[in-house]
């Protein structure tokens, strides 16, 4: 299927979508796939409130490029920064990303969001419907709905470029994804601790929420196992394993 017949589908789907379904709205990350649904949306002429929850730990820069063009979004400011809720519960992994549900999906509780969500991007969202009920109490009752799902990379920057479209200042400095600083669901070996070199406050901050954490709560595993060392609980968290695996694989070495 070609482009312009990707973009055709996208377009009709919207339009249907828009037709018949009521509380509506966009979620912007200011990311190149929600760019596209923004602007894809714009051109059918569709007036929708559009959305962006704050992390607090994505790219520097984000914010702003969400504000000079696409003026419309609402901010939302969470009630604790990424930092803050480190303090207070430990560093998020990838079977325990609390901070995915507190500053990311509490935004859609009830509502039927269109999002950038693509096939491509992981397995984890490979198979899903164009429209994903989220069959989780919590949400009560929202839909996810996703216009571009299966559109490729390729035909995301062909259609930014075509269109001539602003993109986030995170890609010019070589990333290929726009989400937190750092996420613990990043696969590829070596991603997150290059995020981490091209925004190192964001790791500062990282260190020194979990050192501070750790100071407040003896009783926590990691501060055990680091014996409160904000630094030695990084390099745990950047190399995905579990403490167990981890600390028991220092404590064999040495």
């Amino acid at each position: 299927m070609s482009l312009q017949s990707k973009i055709d589908q996208s377009k009709r789907f919207l339009d249907t979508v828009v037709t018949n379904m009521g509380n509506l709205y966009i979620a912007n990350s200011g990311g190149k796939d929600s760019t596209v649904v923004y602007f894809l949306a714009k051109e059918i002429g569709a007036h929708l409130p559009v959305f962006h929850n704050n992390t607090t730990i994505d790219p520097d820069g984000t914010l702003r490029f969400i504000r000079e063009t696409m003026p419309e979004t609402v901010i939302n400011q969470p009630k604790e920064s990424f930092y803050q809720l480190v303090e207070r519960k430990g560093l998020p992994t990838r079977l325990n990303r609390y901070c995915c549900e507190i500053l990311k999906e509490s935004g859609g509780i009830g509502k039927n969001t269109i999002e950038g969500v693509r096939s491509t991007e992981s397995k984890g969202r490979q198979g899903r419907d164009y429209i994903q009920c989220d069959t989780r109490k919590s949400m009560k009752g929202a839909k996810h709905i996703y216009p571009i799902y299966d559109w490729t990379d390729d035909e995301v920057w062909d259609f930014i470029k075509q269109r001539g479209l602003p993109v986030a200042p995170c890609y010019a400095k070589g990333m290929c994804r726009l989400g937190c600083v750092g996420c613990p669901q990043i696969s590829r070996k070596g991603a997150r601790m290059r995020e981490f070199e091209l925004y190192p406050r964001r790791w500062d901050a990282c260190k020194k929420a979990i050192t501070k954490g750790m100071a407040k709560n003896p009783q926590w595993k990691i501060t055990r196992y680091t014996n409160g060392d904000g630094e030695r609980a990084m390099q745990w968290w950047l190399s995905g394993k579990t403490m167990a695996d981890y600390f028991g694989q220092l404590k064999l070495e040495f």
